[in-house]
């Protein structure tokens, strides 16, 4: 049987579709759900295949402010998806598949339980490691020792809490939430707490990322250039167009994405695991961890990382899991 598996979050949607003998087909499909809820049923509907397949999700969406609660965005993501793909299952926290009616009466076990699925996937052939996902908007860090998931927090608010959540990621998390403050020739300068630029700004002037991946709407609804990405990270200052040199503004670019390396670094220390990334910012790591001597050897990649890192988000690591039989 064909396998559909969907992370249906706040602003992505997330799609695997397993065939057999056939590779993966995988989509990101931008999609704020807190703007147009009434809309998932049809933004879904684009992602169904054609022919007989199992179907399961895993969401976060439920946690955007169109819903009075949770339960309620529980409830009205598993019934869009059910009206789209007919008989669906949806993942629980602890690794079960759940109906509809369970998931809405165990909302609390499927709302934003997607941070589960790859470590539990990747905990079959590796005993004790980290496993740290760096998406868009958050960065999930999940230790598992001894093949077992072994959190302290198993909520968003228990895993805030424990560390093991971090509300950073490397396209929308606005740059003032990152550091307080900058160099500027000498001075140190304050950012405003206005939500003028944001991490995707900054990671495309430092040529992290094209335009392309930055798949997220601006924070002035403009285009995804480096004029634009300059214009907006100088307000950040509140600089007037020209008043900074584009040498002075990748500075600033610098001293804020390396801010929010130390504090995913110092945070994955804390568990004294090796690592095992993933997600769309794995590459915030990639130089702490292919210089391990840099962090004076306190961080290290697992040595089975590069076979089962990156490419696992949570859409395709719950395909695999239905395709393992779970």
């Amino acid at each position: 049987m064909n396998i559909l598996a969907l992370d249906i979050g706040g602003s992505f949607i997330k799609s695997a579709y397993l065939r057999k003998n056939a590779k993966p087909v995988r989509s990101i499909v931008p999609f704020e759900l807190w703007k147009q809820p009434q809309q998932l049923a049809s933004t879904l509907r684009a992602l169904r295949p054609k022919g007989r397949y199992e179907c399961a999700i895993t969401m976060t969406g439920e946690l955007c402010d169109c819903f009075a609660s949770r339960r309620q965005g529980v409830r009205h993501i598993v019934e869009s998806a059910q009206e789209v793909f007919g008989s669906i299952s949806v993942f629980g926290v602890r690794g079960e598949l759940l109906s509809l009616r369970q998931a809405v009466q165990r909302h609390c076990e499927v709302a934003s339980a997607n941070w589960a699925i790859a470590p539990l996937l990747l905990a079959g052939d590796m005993r004790d490691f980290l496993l740290v996902d760096i998406g868009s908007t958050t960065t999930d860090m999940t230790p598992v020792r001894k093949g077992n998931i072994a959190n302290k927090g198993w909520t968003d608010f228990g895993r805030l809490k424990n560390g093991e959540l971090l509300y950073t990621g490397y396209l929308r998390t606005p740059v003032q939430a990152v550091a307080q403050a900058v160099r500027v020739g000498g001075a140190c300068v304050p950012l405003s707490a206005e939500t003028f630029c944001q991490m995707g700004d900054l990671y495309l002037l430092l040529k992290k990322i094209g335009s392309k991946k930055y798949n997220a709407t601006t924070p002035d609804g403009k285009g995804k250039t480096v004029a634009a990405a300059l214009r907006r990270l100088a307000r950040c200052v509140l600089a007037e167009p020209g008043e900074l040199s584009a040498l002075e503004l990748l500075g600033i670019a610098q001293q804020v994405a390396k801010a929010q390396q130390d504090a995913i670094v110092a945070a994955a220390v804390k568990f004294g695991l090796p690592l095992v990334t993933t997600g769309t910012g794995a590459f915030i790591l990639d130089e702490v961890l292919n210089q391990p001597e840099g962090n004076d050897g306190k961080l290290a990649r697992h040595e089975l990382a590069d076979r089962h890192g990156y490419g696992v988000d949570p859409s395709l690591a719950l395909a695999l899991l239905m395709e393992r039989g779970f």
